[in-house]
């Protein structure tokens, strides 16, 4: 068993050790505080203080049986702790804690000692004054001053000592996903708490106790001993230390925190901070957590919510545009259909299907989104794109002519895919048409949509239902021809090479004249253009001239 594994399997022990050791190390100090008894003094304090300690010296065999007990009494309330933990797994909300606050139970429990010794102290000082009537005031004061500061530096020993173990070695590996902040704390845990006590321990303290001895050295003419400048000494020591620990208490955690938050910045919403105290900093810690899981949850919606809507739409909704309504915009709307789709269903099974679709349509949006276009909507084996909407475009038209080309060339390879699976080759008609739309979120109030509706949607759908009458795979409304930069008044009826200078590379393919068609719903006769290499192509030809594909 490695060395840690073996501390935390048996830390309860060590800790209750360090606490056997924190007293022991107060015990022998004590001759470091003993107050020096000046001779012959006049002051009556003093004539009683040194028949206090000559009574103590008669009554060694007495203490020498009391002292061990209340030095006892610590280790039975730490081992009486300890047992709480016997029997549950460290998966129990009551083990942690009781190992979350373990530093501070045995801090508290190990100056029980000296709050029975101070006890003790008393009823014997009481019965000095009922034996011998002196007055035992300046006894009392000193008494107490001296348990005070012994149990100060045995409650500081323990504590810091078993708290640096437990926020290094304990807490991070009760807390492996954080949490800390569910588990109900001693109030000595806060940074306030912490930070007072400091003060106290490593400032306050060695003050008081070098300036008590100072002021009875001038006041009694009294020898200050070599030894109360050792003690001194000794308690500024500590006090370094306790600076050092208290330190790290904080920068450890801080250095974690934003080193987790560089990774979450990065876009690493798996990064955690190690949480290693049960104070603000771990508090703190549990909050960000929280933050990177929330952050990683709602990047994981976004990223599902762009699966099922477009990026585009996405963005544009996430924005804050999730009001019912929408606005006028001048785009072009792309159609694009399967031919004999139905025929080719009846032939295949339902999870073939499927698994066909979502490879055409996923070599479709490559090809549409690689030009700015977003797919409004599947209707069965159809795709309606648009372009120019929801991102506003001034060459909408361009961008779908030319994702429309590459749309061929992807069709290519999808048939070259199909035919080594044993699939059918299939055929596509695509429609464009620009024109005015009302595009935004179209529905009811807690379940709507992003789309565009109007008379150019609806006459690019028809526009793309002539794609099997006119035998072409392509077929550009003649709003959308203009936009193309259409030359009208060719005399061949054929568009000019403006048509695809703006089309990503397509320049030199002009646009053809096909026919003024009737189209449902509308008064006015389109003139419909396709482009010169437009025909119900064979699939497994090779890609027209100029069309490179998307993939």
């Amino acid at each position: 068993m490695k060395p840690r594994a073996f501390f935390l399997k048996y830390h309860i022990y060590f800790y209750g050790l360090i606490c056997l050791l924190a007293n022991m190390l107060a015990v022998l100090s004590t001759d470091l505080t003993e107050c020096p008894v000046p001779e012959g003094a006049a002051f009556s304090g003093w004539a009683s203080f040194a028949d206090w300690q000559a009574f103590l010296h008669d009554k060694q065999h007495i203490i020498s049986v009391l002292g061990p007990v209340s030095y006892a009494i610590p280790v039975l309330l730490c081992v009486l702790y300890g047992l709480k933990s016997c029997g549950l797994s460290r998966d129990d909300k009551r083990y942690v804690q009781i190992m979350v606050n373990l530093p501070g139970a045995f801090a508290l429990r190990g100056i029980s000692g000296w709050l029975c010794n101070f006890a003790m102290s008393m009823s014997f000082m009481f019965f000095f004054k009922r034996q011998t009537g002196l007055d035992i005031s300046f006894i009392t004061v000193y008494t107490s001053f001296s348990y005070i500061f012994l149990a100060t530096l045995s409650f500081t020993l323990i504590y810091f000592a078993l708290e640096t173990l437990n926020r290094g070695i304990v807490l991070p590996r009760l807390y492996p996903e954080g949490k800390i902040s569910a588990t109900a704390r001693m109030s000595l845990s806060s940074i306030k708490s912490l930070f007072l006590f400091y003060f106290f321990s490593a400032a306050l303290f060695p003050s008081v106790f070098l300036g008590s001895r100072l002021y009875l050295a001038s006041f009694y003419g009294l020898q200050i001993k070599g030894s109360n400048f050792v003690f001194a000494g000794l308690i500024l020591l500590l006090g370094l230390t306790l600076t050092v620990l208290l330190m790290n208490f904080f920068r450890k955690p801080l250095k974690w925190l934003t080193a987790g938050a560089r990774d979450i910045s990065a876009g690493n919403y798996d990064s955690r901070t190690i949480i290693c105290s049960n104070d603000e900093m771990g508090v703190l810690g549990d909050a960000f957590n929280g933050m990177a899981a929330s952050l990683k949850e709602k990047e994981f919606m976004r990223d599902t919510f762009g699966r099922i809507v477009t990026p585009q739409v996405r963005d544009y909704l996430l924005t804050g545009n999730v009001a019912l309504g929408g606005e006028t915009r001048d785009v072009t709307v792309m159609f694009c259909d399967i031919r004999g789709f139905t025929t080719l269903s009846e032939q295949m099974a339902p999870e073939k299907i499927v698994s066909f679709l979502n490879e055409y349509f996923t070599g479709l949006e490559k090809c549409i989104a690689a030009h700015g276009g977003v797919i409004n909507k599947y209707i069965g084996d159809a795709v309606m794109a648009l372009f120019g909407a929801p991102v506003p475009s001034d060459h909408h038209a361009q961008d779908a002519f030319a994702a429309a080309l590459d749309m061929r060339a992807e069709l290519v390879r999808m048939n070259g895919s199909f035919a080594k699976e044993g699939l059918p080759e299939i055929r596509f008609g695509i429609a464009l048409h620009s024109g005015p739309v009302l595009a935004g979120n179209i529905g009811a109030a807690n379940r709507m949509e992003y789309t565009v509706i109007g008379d150019t949607v609806n006459t690019a759908s028809r526009i793309e239902g002539l794609c099997k009458q006119y035998h072409k795979d392509l077929l550009v409304s003649g709003s959308t021809a203009e936009l193309l930069g259409a030359d009208r008044g060719r005399p061949d009826g054929t568009l000019s090479d403006r048509a695809g200078r703006n089309g990503g590379g397509y320049g030199g393919r002009g646009l053809v004249f096909v026919d003024e068609a009737d189209i449902r719903g509308r008064r006015e006769k389109v003139r419909l253009f396709t482009d010169s290499d437009s025909s119900a192509f064979p699939a497994h030809g090779s890609a027209p001239a100029g069309a490179d594909g998307c993939s």
